[in-house]
């Protein structure tokens, strides 16, 4: 079977997110140690960005972090679905309506980006690609909306990723209970195959403690991240299948899972050394960005 499991249609994901959205905030606890991750390692980007977009930006918990980050830049966020922005009271005074300046949100479809050729200077993206059954288009995407020596930082998840919960289901079914886990080398070849120079990719691993098997579930639905991939199991998950999940488990008082994470980067076009940034400024070693952090978050 291919590693690469295609998620549901554009219109699928849009409804389970939509479903959940108001759940995100409270569960996104995996999201803000990425998002975390992310944010360092835009530290090592020589470039000052006039417009940014942060690409798969949920509830926008992360805007708010890239606008202080970036403060003479415009930051928008875009996503299947997106959390509606609360305008403020038109009986405030003009000046203090006008203060200060904050991102805007665009709900679009990500393999079908709503933005001008050449119109970024920088694209971040966090966790986005599992929900993409097209990840190469969205490269070619975010490729055709950068400028030349525009660059692209994103988080992804390998095909490890909650390796001990397809245990468990293995021994129920064979149904797929995943999707949308792409493995870092298809990832590499994808970017380069869209026009991005020199890409870097590494990969790392985060281990989240969970009280439960179904303390687990309940997050994943809670961030939209319900089973929708093609071959999955249709219906209910009745009593008995819940009670069987749950014995596979039933020795350990809680539930352990791992998260591959794979990190990348990549600039807009050819690397000019004669700009204003160095090559070396532009090609980063992969050794630079590796940084491994194994680390664990309790639920």
């Amino acid at each position: 079977m291919s590693s690469l499991i295609q998620p549901g249609t554009v219109a699928q994901v849009r409804r389970q997110l939509q479903r959940w959205q108001h759940e995100f905030d409270a569960h996104s606890a995996v999201y803000e140690a990425t998002s975390k991750q992310l944010q360092d390692r835009l530290d090592l980007l020589a470039i000052t960005p006039s417009r940014v977009l942060d690409l798969g930006c949920r509830t926008g918990y992360q805007l708010d972090t890239l606008q202080q980050r970036y403060p003479d830049a415009q930051v928008t966020g875009c996503d299947f679905v997106t959390k509606a922005q609360t305008p403020l009271p038109r009986s405030w005074p003009s000046w203090l309506r006008s203060q200060p300046k904050s991102p805007s949100r665009v709900e679009c479809d990500p393999h079908s980006l709503p933005f001008a050729s050449e119109s970024h200077d920088l694209v971040v993206s966090n966790l986005l690609l599992p929900w993409c059954h097209s990840p190469h288009r969205v490269f070619e995407e975010v490729a055709r909306i950068l400028k030349p020596g525009g660059a692209f930082m994103f988080v992804s998840a390998g095909p490890d990723t909650l390796m001990e919960y397809r245990a468990a289901w293995a021994s129920i079914d064979g149904y797929l209970h995943e999707f949308g886990l792409i493995d870092m080398h298809h990832i590499g070849d994808s970017l380069m195959a869209a026009g991005f120079a020199a890409p870097v990719l590494d990969r790392d691993a985060l281990n989240v403690d969970y009280p439960s098997i179904d303390e687990l579930q309940h997050e994943l639905r809670c961030i939209g991240a319900g089973n929708i991939a093609a071959g999955r199991r249709l219906g209910l998950m009745s009593t008995r299948v819940r009670d069987r999940l749950r014995a596979f488990v039933s020795e350990q008082q809680r539930f352990v899972v791992s998260l591959e994470l794979v990190h990348g980067h990549g600039w807009k076009g050819e690397l000019h050394p004669s700009r204003k940034n160095s090559d070396s400024e532009f090609k980063i070693p992969v050794d630079s960005l590796r940084g491994s952090w194994s680390s664990k978050i309790e639920r």
